[in-house]
């Protein structure tokens, strides 16, 4: 469960309204007791970062990962920094939770022979490329926004050549016709989204705890950080990396794993790994979803 040490009087989400991340705000709103919160959509997963950092009464709902596309980058590289501002209130990951994505074609036009440009968040466009290619073109316009709902409220002020990938709740909410619908190369596409805050948790049988953390320059130092893993038996449930951005080919490892940061055995493997590496940091301990 989530600790409420910090009062949430403020709730950021990648907006605008009809979001897949709205869908996720709500169920996140369950777990906070407060029902007076002011839920703001931000345009940005940096804008919402950046908010929740300088306000200690503020929460955010980002995405972090798509079953189709992988991780998203922004929210990846953004993690890195999220305490180093503001060290008196740590923020971390509280909860997670995973939406159905269902993307559909949505137009002010009603005729799908009308489309010539279509718009929406880069993921959606990748997770779509099928249908594009069969019903449009070469040659059609494929332009990237913010977020899908972005995508679908632009569509308000333009003409009825464009159309936009977004869900059928957005299409309700902005009047806009659904031309098409399901329209995902993937059928069981999901994308997992997280409560990003300065609440703690409480442990309980089954939690997962996020960490970031770069080796030293040595050979096998990886190898020495994954074998702490197996030698303790905690199970790895997700890896990846990202560019330092500081020197090429330097990398920054992404790891979740069971257990959660007030257990002993996770203690252990916290100090273990930080001989082999240059630094750790740690992003949240969470119950899984």
């Amino acid at each position: 469960m989530i600790e409420i040490n910090k009062e949430i009087k403020e709730l950021l989400f990648l907006g605008p309204q009809g979001s897949y991340c709205e869908i996720a705000k709500n169920q996140f709103l369950n777990l906070l007791p407060s029902k007076s919160i002011e839920q703001k959509p931000y345009s940005t997963v940096k804008n919402i970062i950046e908010y929740v950092k300088n306000n200690e009464h503020a929460a955010g709902v980002i995405p972090i990962e798509n079953s189709i596309e992988g991780v998203v980058r922004e929210t990846m590289d953004n993690l890195l920094y999220i305490n180093d501002k503001r060290p008196d209130f740590p923020l971390q990951i509280t909860a997670e939770t995973v939406i159905p994505v269902h993307h559909c074609l949505v137009s002010k036009s009603g005729n799908i022979k009308n489309i010539k440009k279509i718009i929406s968040h880069p993921q959606a466009l990748a997770q779509c490329q099928n249908f594009i290619s069969k019903h449009f073109c070469p040659e059609i316009e494929q332009i990237e926004k913010a977020s899908t709902s972005k995508a679908a409220q632009e569509l308000l002020e333009l003409d009825d050549s464009f159309a936009a990938i977004a869900n059928q709740k957005t299409a309700e909410l902005y009047k806009l016709n659904i031309l098409s619908k399901n329209i995902n190369d993937e059928k069981d596409n999901k994308t997992r989204f997280i409560l990003l805050s300065a609440c703690t948790t409480t442990p309980t049988d089954s939690d997962k705890t996020s960490i970031a953390f770069a080796t030293k320059n040595q050979s096998g130092a990886l190898v020495k950080v994954l074998n702490v893993f197996d030698s303790l038996n905690i199970n790895l449930l997700y890896i990846d990396s990202r560019p330092s951005k500081k020197n090429l080919g330097e990398y920054v490892f992404f790891v979740d794993f069971e257990g959660h940061i007030k257990d002993d055995r996770t203690q252990k493997v916290l100090d273990l790994i930080n001989l082999n590496t240059n630094y750790i940091k740690f992003l949240g301990s969470y119950r899984r979803f």
